[in-house]
């Protein structure tokens, strides 16, 4: 008897050993396979969460009533609702303004002194001399002009309007450098307003980053989970084996069985 017939004389008296092992091994198999299309469903599905995860995480964008922060990968755009660019334009442009004003009139309070000095001198100058030549007159009219008596009337005058004057020059130092002030501190002001307002769009960058910085764990466990579920993914599928080495092995275990038995 040749080769060809004893191995099929002994197929024929253990075929159904044979066909069992066989069956067995495809469902074994089709288990494995099974196992396998789990874990790659798994695996996308939590690959989705990941990828959602890490969007989440970026920098948002804010649009609000007063300022807008946009982010993309490279950079940010700010920018402050148009109203609010009026303001900033308008204290921008007038802190220049006041600034040219003190220096029109001297930063130096001394030197704008003589200014609001002389400016109450052309004021006064018109009444004192109307006075000075009323008394002259009375004098003259009851003959004391040139008189000691009339003289000493005339000093009193001249006293009077010295200290009159005095007055008026320390007035002018304490306008001079109020107003001096006054013109700084409202450049000052200007400033403040208009690094108050470039403050909008920071805090409302501030606040996207924030939203997405909150998210950044959540995008943390979304990474390890994808990489556990793809670890997972491929220790499956390397126990499944494939579909042709399941078979054959299982078929050939049950021939091995089978030839025992039959020793």
């Amino acid at each position: 008897m040749s080769f060809w017939d004893s191995v099929g004389t002994f197929v024929s008296k253990n075929a159904g050993s044979i066909i069992g092992g066989g069956l067995g091994a495809i469902g074994n198999y089709l288990q494995g396979q099974s196992a396998i299309d789990a874990a790659n469903v798994q695996a996308q599905a939590t690959n989705q969460a990941a990828n959602q995860a890490l969007a989440a995480a970026a920098p948002w964008d804010v649009v609000g009533p007063g300022a807008q922060a946009g982010f993309n990968d490279s950079q940010a755009t700010l920018g402050l609702a148009p109203e609010l660019q009026d303001i900033y334009a308008g204290a921008i442009g007038r802190q220049g303004l006041w600034g040219q004003q003190a220096a029109n009139i001297g930063f130096n309070p001394f030197e704008a002194q003589d200014y609001f000095y002389q400016q109450q001198r052309e004021l006064a100058a018109p009444e004192e001399e109307r006075m000075r030549s009323a008394l002259e007159t009375r004098l003259a009219a009851q003959g004391r002009l040139g008189t000691t008596g009339g003289a000493l009337e005339q000093e009193a005058f001249t006293k009077g309007l010295a200290d009159s004057h005095a007055q008026q020059r320390h007035s002018a130092l304490t306008q001079s450098q109020a107003l001096i002030d006054n013109l700084l501190g409202r450049e000052s002001a200007d400033i403040g307003t208009a690094q108050g307002l470039l403050n909008i769009p920071l805090q409302y960058a501030a606040l996207g980053r924030g939203i997405g910085g909150d998210l950044g764990s959540a995008a943390s466990s979304g990474l390890a989970a994808r990489a556990s579920a793809a670890s997972n993914f491929a220790n499956t599928q390397a126990a499944a084996g494939t579909p042709m080495g399941g078979l054959f092995s299982g078929v050939g275990n049950n021939l091995a069985l089978a030839a025992l038995k039959g020793k």
